[in-house]
């Protein structure tokens, strides 16, 4: 890998070189999958350090992306990316990996999702909150036409703090049988989030008893050094979550509540996955996932590699191109 832009053309790596569809990824062998993501992210880290775009985001869905175009066929099954500016694996995954170097640039590929760009973007949006809604609209179509498809949404954790998302879950489960939402949930988001929602998910960092949790597993970590020790704290402080009340909330609204599971643990995606697609109810999947997974500088200045211009691949350091708007 270079450690600076280049002027030379990126070429992916063979087994997302032979990736021209979302079928490819349904040919791969389950053993393939995980290179395939190494490759994907080496992709992302290279081709971005050269044009600027949303890195950190698209590194943490990876190993979603890869799962839900193993398990779901587009364009018949529609996949609703809130924002979209985490849609960069979507695009490699769907025959635009041998041009994502050209994101963000004259004629080249547009940094959101677009509908007029590929048949496999079923909705193109810049901004937070639109999935839901939009995927609702496309269940409702669905089912009044008799069609089979499935309708994913995939949205972070700040959409659940707008109103049309809540207008949606509102509405869900009167109006389908038959919807899947993804929360991807990376405990954070490019601004605060503000509201009695954003309050909700706190809870799950502040309620007391997760917090004595919490404390426990730092005391355990401080007496045995090492890896394990480390991700044992981690499994523990995730079960207090989970154990808390985290499906409450969607409950309420008639969604069936599912989680929260490991969002890079990709036979685990790929399970669940197939399992959800089954179900004749609205269902909501909780994953946890790392912003910026697989890049240092990334993972620890997530709102610097939320979106930004060229950088050096070695340090992370930029100079002074503008921060992507598109």
């Amino acid at each position: 890998m270079t450690t600076s832009a280049s002027s030379e053309p990126y070429a992916p790596g063979p087994l997302l070189q032979g990736i021209d569809s979302p079928a490819d990824v349904r040919k791969l062998a389950d053993e393939d999958l995980e290179p395939l993501a190494s490759e994907i992210r080496n992709t992302l880290i290279t081709s971005l350090s050269r044009t600027g775009g949303h890195l950190g985001p698209n590194l943490g869905v990876v190993e979603l992306s890869i799962a839900l175009h193993r398990v779901f066929h587009t364009p018949k099954d529609k996949i609703v990316f809130d924002v979209a500016h985490q849609g960069y694996v979507h695009k490699m995954l769907t025959g635009r990996a041998k041009q994502i170097d050209t994101i963000r640039t004259y004629k080249g590929l547009n940094g959101f999702l677009l509908r007029t760009e590929s048949e496999h973007d079923a909705y193109g949006a810049g901004h937070a909150g639109t999935a839901l809604s939009a995927a609702l609209g496309m269940a409702a179509a669905r089912d009044l036409a008799g069609h089979d498809n499935h309708v994913i949404a995939v949205a972070g954790d700040a959409a659940f703090t707008c109103g049309p998302t809540l207008e949606a879950l509102n509405n869900i489960a009167e109006t389908t049988r038959r919807f899947i939402v993804v929360l991807n949930d990376n405990e954070w988001s490019i601004d605060k989030n503000v509201g009695a929602i954003a309050r909700y998910f706190n809870d799950l960092q502040t309620h007391h008893t997760f917090s004595a949790v919490r404390a426990k597993a730092a005391e355990f970590v401080e007496k045995v050094a090492g890896k394990a020790a480390r991700t044992l704290a981690h499994k523990v402080e995730e079960g207090a979550k989970n154990l808390l009340f985290p499906n409450v909330l969607f409950e309420k609204f008639g969604l069936r509540y599912f989680g929260p599971i490991d969002g890079h643990d990709l036979p685990l995606l790929v399970r669940t996955f197939e399992h959800l697609k089954t179900l004749h109810e609205p269902v909501v999947l909780h994953i946890i996932t790392e912003k910026g997974r697989g890049y240092q500088p990334a993972i620890d200045n997530p709102g610097k590699f939320h979106g930004l211009g060229t950088y050096q691949i070695n340090d992370g350091s930029t100079g002074s191109s503008p921060t992507p708007t598109c």
